[in-house]
């Protein structure tokens, strides 16, 4: 799950590139045109589904409030070490799922890999409220008033140590708050790194994840506190609040592992 990488400079304001302009104006008519989530059938079909994910996990979540508190917002976490993306489903268990009042959360994702294509995996991924990884498209979401769950590091954190930030000055996700006005929440999914302790390489870039289904470990779901972006096109203090971001999200994954 990766973001864009365009200066902060580069800012979608009158009198720009055309070509950025007309991403702009897609990205919100594709935001207006969203289907509320989820619909009857998909909260048929998903319900048992999460129920039985809660309790093989034991999941539970901590800091709600700060997410409530928040409103529509953009969370941050930690690309999970797995390749189901059962403990990202979870995450709507707890909120927008269960009580109408919350704002939806839509995942920004890559798409059209070959979990995308797999007959179980594909239906599932194109049923959890996901959006492209397109920043003007993640911008003009929380315009709309959902929130946004992004994973800095992308897929680069499937590897590495465990429950360590591998964003290395992707920063991006600073700027989409500053654009929209939002607060970013950072969140830490305990456990989520360790449903699959063994991997195998299988061909140049393909992983094999072992057990191939995740343990039963415990998740716990951990809010941080709100934090507010500095004004758009302000290049230093964006930067500096991503790496404040960056070091509150940190700390929250080594609390839960009792590191910190």
């Amino acid at each position: 799950m990766s973001e864009l990488a365009r200066p902060a400079s580069q800012l979608d304001l009158p009198g720009q590139d055309p070509a950025i302009s007309s991403a702009r104006t897609e990205a919100v008519a594709a935001a207006a045109q969203h289907t509320p989530y989820p619909s009857r059938r998909q909260r048929a079909l998903l319900r048992p589904l999460f129920i039985l994910l809660r309790g093989w996990y034991r999941a539970r979540a901590v800091g709600l409030e700060e997410l409530r508190r928040a409103g529509p917002c953009l969370l941050v976490a930690k690309h999970p070490r797995t390749w189901l993306y059962a403990e990202t489903m979870l995450l709507g268990h707890f909120t927008f799922f269960a009580e109408p009042g919350w704002p939806e959360i839509q995942v920004m994702e890559k798409r059209g890999t070959s979990l995308h294509r797999a007959p179980l995996v594909g239906w599932i991924r194109r049923n959890v409220n996901t959006i492209p990884a397109s920043e003007e498209l993640a911008v003009a979401t929380l315009e709309a008033g959902r929130s946004v769950l992004i994973f800095p590091g992308g897929a680069r954190e499937l590897h590495g140590e465990p429950d360590r930030l591998q964003w290395a000055g992707r920063r991006g996700f600073a700027r989409i708050a500053a654009r929209a006005g939002v607060p970013v929440v950072p969140l830490a999914i305990e456990g989520a790194d360790r449903q699959h302790p063994w991997r195998l390489r299988v061909g140049g870039q393909n992983t094999l994840w072992l057990p191939p289904l995740p343990l039963p470990v415990r998740l716990t779901y951990r809010f941080g506190a709100a934090l507010r972006p500095p004004p758009a096109g302000e290049e230093q203090p964006l930067r500096d609040f991503a790496d404040e971001v960056e070091a509150a999200t940190q700390r929250l994954l080594l609390a839960g592992a009792g590191q910190a």
